[in-house]
């Protein structure tokens, strides 16, 4: 199966909600500099990170050779009028014309949408977007919008979250979407790192609840001892594992130039099918635990 292609995310570049907040605007910059150089032409961002800290990096440092570069941005109107509004104020952070994806970022159960998605699709005939995406979206939800032009789907894609993957890939398959997946490292969690501070939103998630913790445990065990066998690191074989699954591309979320070169060695890696099977097998373990009613990786209600 052929490899995703890789995008670097950028949720790390903007703290929010208790996510990445010791990061340094010195490390981020620096790390975008080097995606550059190092020939990465596809960027992911959200208004959300860092209450549009992000989208104002990205479009200080990608300059003006804006066709180089696929810049995709999300969105999460209350009401339609507030559409285009929003949307400009993400064009005036990254300072660009234009949007390749526009995701809206989270559904709700709280809010019909699809009154956004139809004042969002206009902006395709306008060209001020090029492609109209859903972020976190149950399958069952994109069919009910099925007469709305949504040509990109996002999704977490790690070994702590496959749930419902094969479902996703096969629904993309059928309706001809490009899926992207986010998240390879399980926010880092499978890259040998631990919530260490009260304010790191991590220590919420569901791994670390007594009915999963023994299995994600496990999985870590697992993927340290391979890691080890192939000669590579944790976060790079976990990201091998989601560049794996049949996904268009993977969103990595690297804090510094250094976690962003060794993720990028994975170009030159590749996973056996006893590899994958293997971790294929621990993953679906770990999901297995997944609370009742849990629909996502955050545990956030739509």
């Amino acid at each position: 199966m052929r490899k995703s292609d890789l995008a670097l995310g950028s949720w790390q570049f903007g703290p929010s909600h208790g996510f990445w907040t010791d990061q340094s605007q010195a490390d981020s910059r620096a790390t975008l500099k080097r995606a550059l150089h190092a020939g990465i032409r596809h960027y992911d961002t959200a208004p959300a990170y860092g209450n549009g800290q992000a989208e104002q990096l990205l479009g200080s440092v990608l300059g003006t050779k804006r066709s180089e570069y696929i810049i995709d941005t999300k969105f999460m109107p209350k009401q339609p009028g507030m559409v285009r509004k929003d949307v400009q104020k993400s064009l005036d952070r990254l300072k660009t014309s234009y949007i390749d994806t526009l995701y809206l970022h989270w559904p709700s159960s709280f809010l019909d949408v699809r009154p956004i998605l139809e004042e969002a699709s206009l902006l395709l005939e306008e060209g001020t977007v090029k492609r109209l995406g859903v972020s976190n979206t149950p399958i069952s939800m994109v069919k009910h919008f099925a007469d709305i032009p949504i040509s990109v789907l996002q999704i977490p894609c790690s070994l702590i979250w496959s749930h419902m993957l094969p479902s996703y890939v096969e629904f993309a398959q059928e309706r001809q979407l490009k899926l992207v997946g986010y998240s390879p490292l399980g926010l880092g969690l499978l890259g040998g790192n631990h919530p260490d501070t009260p304010q790191d939103s991590r220590k919420d998630l569901y791994v670390f609840s007594s009915q999963t913790f023994p299995a994600y445990q496990k999985l870590r065990t697992i993927l340290s001892s391979l890691a080890e066998q192939k000669g590579c690191s944790m976060a790079q074989l976990s990201l091998l594992w989601a560049r794996s699954q049949g996904l268009e591309t993977i969103l990595i979320g690297s804090r510094n130039p250094n976690q962003l070169d060794q993720l990028l060695e994975t170009n030159n890696m590749n996973l056996d099918e006893a590899e994958k099977n293997l971790l294929d097998e621990h993953s679906r373990l770990v999901c297995k635990t997944i609370p009742t009613g849990q629909d996502n990786l955050f545990g956030h209600r739509w």
